[in-house]
């Protein structure tokens, strides 16, 4: 028996030290709802877990960049629309300049021909998402309805996942209709077959960039959906490694729980020990 240093307190109180650190590492991982809130519990699962946690971020904003994709798509498909029924407004007056009509009849004709491939100029220099236009970019050098540039847009976490949207220049300029101010279309001057020509060409080509806009907005939404679901899965395979068992947690809480109150217990009655020590001196000087 000591009185100097009480061995067994100091072992006792090592012990619930140890528990108590524990109990509060478990009270953490239950009132948090991670099972690894810092890299000294465990550094590989730790570098695992922000390792996924990296790849869902970027498939998330990859996510959101396809939805942006179809958004900005269908914008344009909505100028495109009244793109072609302008055009088919224009058609429908060339057919009718063709027929019985005299020289006031056709310059009457001729002033709402310009007035629509001027509302053509308008959907198409008006149109844009954020900032972006897809239907005036470039000149109009190139034939007409060729794509006269591209957009990348990131659709994946991985380098060079990406879907390209062609630019095109869809004003009355680009479809070939007007040559600076002058219209090219032009019922009183040039002959109808030339004008329909023209009109038939400048709608082809309005359909073939909303026939690639709509396979494009295919696109997009699936590769939105297929971010989704992967994103989905890693963010579950990521809860594997960090997010708490809490039934599990909660047992070792409690288990922690008792044995600090047992060592609490324990550290009162081995403190009692150089007390004991002190009656038995006591008792040796009353004799």
């Amino acid at each position: 028996m000591r009185i100097n240093k009480n061995l067994a307190s100091i072992n006792i109180y090592r012990e619930y030290s140890k528990n108590l650190i524990k109990q509060g590492s478990s009270l953490e991982r239950v009132s948090s709802g991670i099972k690894i809130n810092n890299s000294k519990e465990d550094p590989n699962a730790m570098a695992q877990s922000e390792r996924f946690r990296m790849q869902i971020r970027g498939l998330q904003m990859a996510g959101n960049n396809a939805q942006d994709g179809v958004s900005m798509l269908q914008t344009a498909e909505g100028s495109l629309d009244g793109i072609t029924s302008m055009l088919q407004r224009v058609r429908e007056l060339v057919v009718q300049a063709g027929g019985t009509t005299t020289d006031l009849d056709k310059e009457v004709i001729q002033k709402e021909i310009t007035q629509m491939l001027s509302g053509v100029d308008d959907m198409a220099n008006n149109n844009e998402f954020n900032g972006v236009k897809l239907l005036n970019v470039g000149d109009a050098t190139g034939a007409t309805g060729v794509a006269t540039g591209a957009i990348g847009m990131v659709t994946g976490v991985i380098s060079g996942e990406k879907i390209v949207i062609p630019t095109y220049n869809l004003t009355a300029s680009g479809l070939k209709l007007r040559d600076g101010t002058t219209d090219k279309v032009d019922v009183v001057n040039v002959d109808t077959a030339v004008c329909l020509g023209l009109v038939d060409t400048a709608l082809d080509a309005i359909m073939g960039a909303r026939s690639k806009f709509g396979a494009l907005e295919n696109r997009f939404q699936s590769s939105s959906d297929s971010t989704t679901e992967i994103s989905d899965k890693i963010q579950s395979a990521e809860s594997g490694i960090r997010d708490t068992d809490l039934a599990t947690e909660l047992m070792e809480y409690s288990k922690y729980n008792l044995l600090v109150e047992a060592g609490t217990a324990m550290m009162v009655q081995s403190n009692q020990l150089p007390q004991n020590a002190l009656k038995i001196l006591e008792n040796v000087r009353s004799r």
